[in-house]
This record gives C-alpha cells, structure tokens and sequence, in this order.
C-alpha cells in the first residue's frame, strides 16, 4: 500500500521534489515539531501545496500530526527507514567499536557526525557507564553545519572557501538558535582552523559546557565525518584535555584506515 501511495506521489519529479523540500525543513525545526506556518514560511511552498503533500506523507506514516500542538513531526516509519540507513552506513559500521571503547576510556558521551549538505547529522551516540553524562544531541539529530563542535572539526579541514560558503548559506539559521553568539562563533571557527580540531567554547552564549571533536579523513585529506566528546566546562585540566585528543585521534585514524582498507 505505501509503495503505491509513494508510487503517486512520484508521478512527477516536481511532487517529489516538494516532499523532499517539506520532509527537510520538519527535520530542520523544533524536536517538538513545526507548525503549518513555520512550514509555510521555511519551505517557500504554497499553503495549499503544503497541505496536499503533508496529507500524502502522513497516509506514508512518514509524517505525523499531533492533534494538541497542531505540529508535525518525522513519523515512525521514516524513523524506522532513516535508522535502518544509519546501521547500513559504512562509517557507524566501522566506528562502533572504537567508539564505544572511547567512551568507556574517556568516562565520557562520544558523538559521531556527519555532513548532509548544508547540515550535519548525528549518526551515533556512544555512552560511558559514569552516572554522569554531558551532552544532549541524541541519533538521528539534525542541525545547520557549523553549530556543533563535529563541524568545527570538519571546518579544520575543509577548504577555506568552502567554509566560507557554508558559514554564509547558513548564517541566519545560526542567527534562529537561541544564544548564539556570532562574534564567539568566528573566534571558534578560526581557533578550528588553526588548531587543527574542534572545540565548542563560544558558539552559544552557554559557559557550563565545552567540548573537543577531531575529523576524520579521507586518503586525500578530506573530512567525512567527525568524532567528539563534551564536558562540563571546567571539569578538564591542559592534561585531560590532552587525553581527550589524544583518544579522539587514535579512535579517527583507526576508522579512516579501516574503512578505506575495506573499501580497497
């Protein structure tokens, strides 16, 4: 049944086109969901447009509709799809057991990112056993590239002028989230850059937390993707610090060559 509906909803590209539009911009909003207006204004869509292609998507179960809040989410059976992308993908493959032994080293939350476009995405959240753990980005998490200290990471790496270009298309979606310090913000891009690794220090006006990320790279020195860990601000000294990135690095070259070894 959902093949068929899918099937009509992709008679034209133009259809298939504004649900993709509409499915990005409700994984761009709240956690809470987007209202039809929020839509309207961030998709550029026609109301009525909205209207038909949400009503496809929710016969789908890829969107849902919560009958109190009037928002709409992500539906189940495209969470089910998208995770079912995640265990498939080659580097959450690879990188689970480092990772996980990361996290139990460090004593701390160890998040693994991804690029999509003019966005990143958490693709795996490894956990220690301490009773105490920092940070809120969850799987499956979705955000403007730049805002996390996996993108710094990232920014290390990549091109200036492709820095610049993302830094510029997603300016005003920096500018939505609540405490963003944009001065701080240029300053952690440029330490990024001259350091060589992310940090976190400085992107929103929020002292208590911190955080360090280290890219992982192609053979050719491109960044695919990103490792890091958070921690009260504080809680480190220059030597935990050290002990962080020395474990972050270790854990990324250990991926990059395994999943480029496999690849071969």
């Amino acid at each position: 049944m959902a093949s068929e509906k899918l099937s009509g909803l992709s008679d034209s590209a133009g259809s298939l086109n504004r649900a993709v539009t509409l499915l990005t911009t409700i994984a761009r909003g709240s956690r809470q969901g987007s209202l039809l207006t929020e839509l309207v204004a961030r998709s550029g869509l026609p109301r009525p447009t909205i209207h038909r292609v949400l009503d496809t998507l929710m016969s789908l179960g890829w969107v849902e509709r919560d009958a109190q809040s009037a928002r709409y989410n992500l539906g189940a059976d495209l969470a089910a799809l998208g995770y079912s992308a995640i265990c498939r993908h080659p580097i959450a493959r690879v990188a689970e057991t480092p990772l996980s032994r990361l996290a139990e080293n460090l004593d701390q939350l160890v998040y693994l990112g991804v690029r999509s476009g003019l966005d990143m995405v958490c693709i795996g959240r490894y956990e220690s056993r301490s009773q105490i753990q920092i940070g809120r980005g969850y799987v499956g998490m979705r955000g403007p590239f730049g805002m996390s200290l996996s993108c710094m990471a990232m920014f290390a790496h990549l091109p200036q002028d492709e820095v610049n270009h993302i830094i510029e298309a997603n300016l005003s979606r920096y500018h939505r989230i609540e405490g963003f310090d944009e001065a701080g913000f240029h300053r952690t891009v440029a330490e990024a850059l001259r350091n060589g690794y992310g940090t976190y220090d400085n992107i929103i006006l929020d002292r208590t937390t911190s955080g360090l990320a280290i890219a992982i790279l192609d053979p050719a020195g491109y960044p695919i993707a990103a490792i890091g860990t958070t921690f009260i601000t504080g809680w480190l000294d220059d030597a935990g610090k050290q002990r962080c990135l020395d474990g972050l690095r270790e854990a990324a070259s250990e991926i990059g060559h395994a999943l480029f070894i496999a690849e071969s």
